[in-house]
């Protein structure tokens, strides 16, 4: 029986959030195995599962998802939803054109940030590029330029081969970006933590999930008289995890396809 999302859940409710899996084109086996964490989503009773930005290394809209290789994607949110667990679709950076192909598949396509209610914790969630409020750069051509409806509509109207040759070139160009911005750094955190402190000073969260900066952990974020915990999602190549409320916790889980099971990442 189909349900729709409810952006209030209470402890008796489990609810997985995902991000930044970067699904690729002809990778089998990595495909497969993002497969069978869903089927673990729908085999747990879950109540909802939330994909919040970068499912695949990029995509450029539904002539994309039509190709073969992506149907048993499809038909798996499909069973998911059939199944009773709801899915929310959250718009990352490399793939801020999903839309019709999900939305056939039941999914629901999300604002870029929406807020949640889990248990008595207000939950902000997003990707969580638009925090990295200092590179401005950044700011103005993938979350203003390349966003905007003229770029859309191009992009969406393009041969798949060009604009996927297109996008080719544009994940050259942001990991030559990533890899001389995190030389000398343990990780991304430090890009994102100003915009988050941004978000906690302006309202009441008690928690903040995101992904977009690979990184892996819980970090308590205070500023001023409000304070608040962010949790942030890992690479998917990096090994699969996820975020995960169940029994009124909050907690990061890794997940091992062989077993089927999940467990709390080494600190």
């Amino acid at each position: 029986m189909e349900r729709v999302l409810n952006p209030r859940y209470d402890a008796t409710d489990r609810v997985v959030f995902v991000s930044d899996v970067h699904l690729y084109y002809e990778g089998d086996a990595y495909l497969e195995q993002f497969l069978v964490f869903l089927d673990g989503v729908r085999e747990r009773g879950t109540a909802a599962l939330y994909v919040h930005g970068d499912l695949f290394d990029f995509y450029v809209g539904p002539r994309q998802g039509k190709r073969p290789f992506y149907a048993p994607l499809f038909e798996r949110l499909r069973a998911l939803v059939t199944a009773g667990v709801p899915v929310g679709i959250l718009h990352g950076n490399r793939d801020f054109l999903m839309g019709k192909r999900f939305t056939e598949a039941g999914c629901t396509v999300l604002p870029d940030e929406i807020t949640l209610q889990l248990g008595d914790r207000t939950v902000h969630l997003s990707h969580g590029d638009q925090f990295c409020i200092h590179d401005t750069s950044y700011q103005f051509w993938a979350r203003g330029v390349l966003r905007a409806g003229p770029f859309r509509f191009l992009v969406r109207n393009l041969p798949v081969p060009i604009a996927t040759w297109l996008a080719r070139r544009y994940r050259k160009v942001s990991a030559r970006k990533f890899k001389k911005h995190a030389t000398g750094r343990t990780s991304r955190l430090p890009t994102v933590l100003d915009g988050v402190k941004r978000l906690v000073e302006a309202g009441a969260h008690d928690d903040v999930i995101c992904g977009h900066i690979h990184h892996l952990a819980t970090t308590p974020i205070v500023t001023g008289e409000r304070s608040a915990t962010l949790w942030t999602t890992g690479a998917w190549e990096e090994g699969p995890n996820f975020v995960l409320w169940e029994e009124g916790v909050l907690a990061l889980r890794r997940f091992d396809p062989a077993t089927r099971a999940a467990a709390a990442p080494a600190s």
